[in-house]
């Protein structure tokens, strides 16, 4: 595009000089905006012309504002800074823009920002003034919406919990509230213009500084949880990107993550005794194989089984078991270390994982728990020890999984139960062997009393006067298809605590019944004792049971003897006190089986009624070697007659003991010298070969 010549342009510039006047006015009265022209040779200035489009803005038609100062469109809204201004221009004639509240005919307001200036001729002084006037009034309305709208969010920012900044893309604090600047220990002024990097130079490479530069590159949402040292404190924090900068939200959430870790620690702890729970355990094991297997180190696991515990509970209450679980639980725990974890799985079991640890610091370990469980633990102020069989499993990650080699040291530790317990015992082939059997088992006993294959030996008990038989105690026995006769400690603790062993013992009852009457029949009159479980010693069911079988057997309630051991009476004193009392009022027996054990508590011969006594067979065992125990055994005797007790001393092995005892008045032997336990017909063999026939007449038992 060519541009005019010189000439061209003077040429134009002339032409528009000499345009008419009336060309003017027709511009006037065609522009959009407002315009006032005021005569300035006349006192108060008044208005000589407005054009059409002043007209449409206010309402007012040109002979209505004619002569009329323009200071009418204020009305009595005179108090406005910008009036004073236009005033003063006015005054020394010169040029200003305002902006003004004015108000249209009908009464309503707008904005209109006026642009004045003086018009003169040929003298200093002006002849008019012309006023350009804008309607503003969308504009300045939003812009009162936008600072309404900062002042409602500044007074929402300074009232959330949270802490608030903003800064522009050259990290400059634009806005802090005052919560989060006290946070930081500093004021909101303090801030405002000044680099976040330079105030707070610990943040820079840290997970804060990462979230930050990551929103505002990315133009993404970004966050992070993360301890923030100089304050001592877990942050939360939340930016937000925009085209001028960051905003970010902040909150101190260290009461959550303390909560979450202490969640975290129930979830993986075990609430009693503060070990890692069976879940933790697991989880330890298998990323230790997984090191394992890179490393090419084995992991060793010890199983912990505590002996005997359930004596502990039985015997002094779970509120006591529990406090000895806690001792033994920090004993435990002081032997772990880097690469040992100490873990309780379940009640009574506990478990060791050892990291790059071989077979002989496995039994180092091993060793260490056993001496720490052998020092007896104080319950209730008394001194009871708790000993420990021990299995031991060696692996590596390639060889085993977690599951595989925790079984196999709960295999090795019924191998050391089977080698006599508070011992440990290595993984081997015969373990493993155990480990099938025990879970063949539990899978077949709950089936074998519907399967018919439990059957009862009887083991008799004879008079210590003259060797005549004159009872028979009852033991269950599983003659299982495949693995033949197996003795009730084999799979009574399976039953234990099921449902079964109720079915089971009323069983053993009922059994019982119907051999005493056989033999009855057969004109032996003996007293057949059974052994009551836990279940049932508190099961006000037991004593109809019995009643009924009685009747149902034409028997005298008296030749059944029922045997009770002190643990037992521990689990519930006040029930059990109650079923046997039921008992006696029917006129059954009761026996205390293993007395002189344990926690023996002589109180119980005087609130229960107890009609016998079973001295322990390890007083027996011991007569041989100790004189003292036949000196204590005399005086348990003394004792049970002076409350008119019947005694019966099990556990007869050898002829020494045998005369031992029948020199101290005991009433009845029992043993494997008089007879093993023997199936019924063994039995009725046994009866058929006394010289003397049994009956009511011997000494009770």
């Amino acid at each position: 595009m060519q541009n005019c010549s010189p000439e061209e342009v003077r040429s134009l510039l002339e032409k528009v000089e000499h345009l008419p006047v009336p060309f003017f006015k027709r511009l006037i009265e065609a522009s959009n905006t407002g315009i006032i022209i005021a005569d300035a040779s006349l006192p108060d200035n008044p208005i000589a012309y407005v054009n059409p489009a002043f007209e449409r803005m206010t309402g007012y038609a040109l002979h209505e504002v004619v002569g009329r100062n323009c200071r009418f469109l204020q009305r009595d809204d005179r108090d406005q800074p910008e009036i004073a201004r236009v005033r003063h221009c006015v005054e020394h004639a010169e040029i200003c823009t305002a902006l003004l509240r004015n108000y249209r005919k009908d009464g309503s307001l707008f904005w209109s920002r006026m642009h004045l200036f003086p018009v003169r001729e040929d003298s200093a002084a002006p002849t008019h003034f012309v006023a350009f006037l804008q309607d503003v009034t969308e504009v300045v309305e939003a812009q009162q919406a936008a600072v309404q709208a900062r002042e409602r969010l500044s007074t929402v920012l300074e009232g959330i919990g949270d802490g608030c900044f903003s800064v522009d893309r050259a990290w400059h604090f634009t806005y802090i509230n005052k919560r989060g600047a006290t946070w930081v220990g500093r004021r909101p002024e303090d801030l405002i213009g000044k680099c976040m990097w330079d105030e707070f130079p610990e943040g820079v490479g840290g997970p804060f500084y990462q979230t930050y530069h990551r929103a505002l590159d990315e133009q993404e949402f970004a966050s992070c949880e993360a301890f923030y040292p100089p304050l001592g404190i877990w942050l939360e924090v939340r930016a937000h990107p925009s085209r001028d900068g960051l905003t970010v939200f902040f909150a101190d959430v260290t009461e959550r993550k303390e909560a979450e870790t202490r969640l975290m620690h129930l979830a993986t702890h075990d609430s009693l005794t503060g070990l890692h729970n069976r879940l933790s355990c697991l989880r330890t094991l298998d990323e230790a194989l997984a090191r394992s297997a890179e490393e090419q180190r084995e992991v060793g696991v010890l199983f912990v089984d505590l002996d005997h515990f359930k004596e502990v509970n039985d015997a002094h209450g779970h509120r006591a078991g529990d406090l000895a679980l806690k001792e033994i639980g920090r004993r435990l725990g002081s032997l772990a270390r880097d690469g040992v974890t100490v873990a309780r799985i379940s009640g009574d079991e506990f478990v060791f994982v050892l990291e790059r640890m071989d077979i002989e610091g496995a039994k180092g370990v091993a060793g260490a728990v056993l001496q720490q469980l052998a020092m007896p633990i104080p319950v209730d102020g008394q001194h009871v020890a708790v000993g420990a069989s021990i299995g031991i499993a060696i692996g590596g990650g390639g060889e085993y999984s977690a599951d595989e080699l925790l079984n196999n040291a709960d295999a090795a530790m019924y191998e050391a139960k089977d080698n006599g317990r508070h011992t440990f015992a290595v993984f081997s082939t015969h373990a493993r062997h155990l480990l099938k059997q025990r879970l063949e088992l539990r899978q077949d006993v709950f089936s074998a009393l519907d399967r018919r294959q439990f059957v009862l030996f009887y083991q008799p008990q004879v008079s210590a006067a003259n060797g005549a038989v004159v009872g028979a105690e009852a033991l269950l026995r599983w003659e299982h298809p495949r693995l033949g006769v197996l003795a009730p400690d084999l799979f009574l603790p399976m039953l234990e605590g099921s449902p079964a062993i109720t079915a089971v013992g009323a069983w053993v009852c009922e059994e019982a019944c119907r051999q005493a009457r056989e033999w009855e029949l057969l004109g032996y009159r003996l007293r057949m004792a059974v052994n009551v479980s836990p279940r049932q010693l508190t099961d006000e069911n037991l004593p109809p049971l019995l009643k009924n079988l009685v009747e149902r057997y034409g028997l005298d309630a008296e030749c059944i003897k029922l045997e009770v051991t002190e643990s037992m009476l521990m689990q519930d004193i006040e029930k059990a006190a109650a079923v046997l009392r039921s008992l006696q009022d029917d006129g059954f027996r009761i026996a205390l089986d293993d007395f002189g054990t344990g926690y023996s508590n002589l109180s119980y011969l005087r609130q229960l009624p107890i009609t016998t006594i079973k001295i322990d067979r390890s007083f027996v065992r011991e007569i041989g070697q100790d004189r003292r125990c036949l000196d204590i055994v005399n005086g348990v005797i003394a004792f049970a007659k002076s409350l008119q007790l019947d005694v019966i001393c099990e556990g007869i092995e050898t002829e020494l003991q045998k005369e031992a005892i029948r020199s101290t008045g005991c009433d009845v032997l029992q043993g494997y010298l008089i007879g093993k336990p023997m199936r019924a017909s063994d039995f009725r063999a046994l009866l058929l070969a006394q010289k003397d026939e049994p009956g009511c007449h011997q000494p009770d038992t």
